[in-house]
């Protein structure tokens, strides 16, 4: 094969991850289809002319934030304005026809003065999150109920704030599915034109059947796993439309951004977030209401350092992904197209390597993925809501699971 033809596979093997490596190493449920957002809201057969206000500044609201592209905080958002099951569990704690758009962007005037404690990091305490949960603690740790009454509303306060973090996590997984599939869109069309090159060198003799054969098996190989992608792309997507609570043309029109942010330069550190925890964690509240403090606080304590160190070791493997094994794998391709370039290596080679830097670019892609759930199981943690993803995760060993059980007496 000439240096030309050589040069021509190295360039169009190489181009498939340009996008994702740019974006990488940048910083070295159902329902009928005519409904529309309003039919969703439950409302009294007759408004008030103040309850009539609030509807008309939550739809206005939501369709703001469905003209947009959705991040993390404003995909829980649209889940707190539009998800059925929140109108049920306010119902239960008798705030049913609240203006939620207060309770999302300011904090309740009866909780630490109107005021967000002092002590906040609003990169693992999302003030969507502390804002929602400062005005659910009083109607949820009323005593003035039976028991079973007094869970019921626990119950609902803790299904509102899982919520917000589910909304995040839907978010992650259907940013990182849609990024994948983008990215095998490239290299699927990159593999095709590797494989016509390949071809046409074994035609006049400058490549061998075996290595048609095996350039024809590469890009077979990521037709098959776009195929994959794109199902999971999908399915994703729609996870993220039942959280949100969304369907019909309103579902079509959700936007999501084509990459994940930069990681953050420095992770979180340990510093004081136990402490935090303990002192403004909803379970945590639970506990002190109904005379049982201490268990609440040992297990948040556990809850947040696994959390934490989930955290950390994901931030480390993402950021490792980014700077070393994906330069590393760049690195070893231009030498190994100057080797074959010198005769001493094959076709095969390069086919070989094509591959190995696929793989590298899917690592990075998958660690970065990762991060970003675990930031936001760090931020969950710290709300004391909803159930542990870490414990949840296949083959973990089953433990503490934060909200699954209160204690209500």
């Amino acid at each position: 094969m000439t240096a030309r033809a050589s040069r021509a596979i190295y360039l169009v093997l190489h181009a498939a991850s340009a996008l994702a490596l740019a974006g990488i190493l940048s910083a070295c449920t159902a329902g009928p289809a005519s409904m529309t957002v309003a039919d969703t809201l439950v409302e009294p057969v007759v408004l008030t002319p103040e309850q009539q206000a609030i509807v008309d500044r939550r739809e206005a609201r939501e369709e703001t934030l469905l003209q947009q592209v959705l991040t993390p905080d404003t995909a829980a958002e649209v889940a707190l304005l539009h998800n059925p099951v929140v109108a049920g569990a306010l119902e239960t704690l008798g705030m049913l026809y609240i203006d939620r758009l207060l309770v999302a962007h300011t904090v309740s005037p009866d909780f630490n003065g109107g005021q967000p404690r002092s002590t906040m990091d609003t990169r693992i305490e999302r003030p969507i999150s502390v804002n929602v949960m400062s005005w659910l603690y009083g109607p949820a740790l009323e005593l003035n109920f039976t028991s079973e009454e007094r869970l019921l509303r626990v119950q609902a306060a803790d299904q509102i704030g899982a919520l917000l973090f589910a909304a995040r996590r839907a978010w992650v997984s259907a940013v990182s599915a849609r990024q994948t599939q983008r990215y095998y869109e490239d290299v699927v069309l990159a593999l095709e034109a590797g494989r016509d090159i390949v071809e046409s060198s074994r035609s006049v003799g400058n490549a061998t059947e075996l290595e048609a054969l095996r350039a024809q098996t590469l890009h077979a190989d990521a037709v098959a796993h776009l195929t994959t992608v794109q199902v999971a792309a999908a399915l994703e997507r729609e996870r993220l439309i039942q959280v949100l609570g969304l369907w019909g043309p309103d579902a079509e029109r959700v936007q999501l951004p084509e990459r994940f942010p930069d990681l953050p330069r420095t992770p979180v550190t340990p510093d004081g977030i136990e402490a935090r925890a303990v002192a403004q964690r909803f379970d945590v509240e639970v506990g002190r209401s109904t005379g049982e403090p201490g268990e609440a606080a040992v297990n948040a304590r556990a809850d947040v350092r696994t959390a934490w160190l989930a955290y950390r070791g994901a931030y480390d493997l993402a950021k490792h992904a980014r700077e070393a094994l994906v330069p590393l794998a760049e690195r070893t391709s231009a030498e190994q197209l100057k080797m074959y370039n010198g005769m001493i290596i094959g076709v095969l080679d390069l086919l070989a390597d094509a591959a190995q830097r696929i793989n590298a670019v899917n690592a990075a892609l998958d660690a970065e993925r990762d991060f970003w759930l675990a930031e936001i199981e760090l931020q969950r943690a710290m709300a004391g809501v909803g159930v542990s993803a870490v414990a949840a995760q296949a083959g973990a060993p089953s433990g503490f699971q934060p909200g699954a059980t209160y204690h209500v007496h």
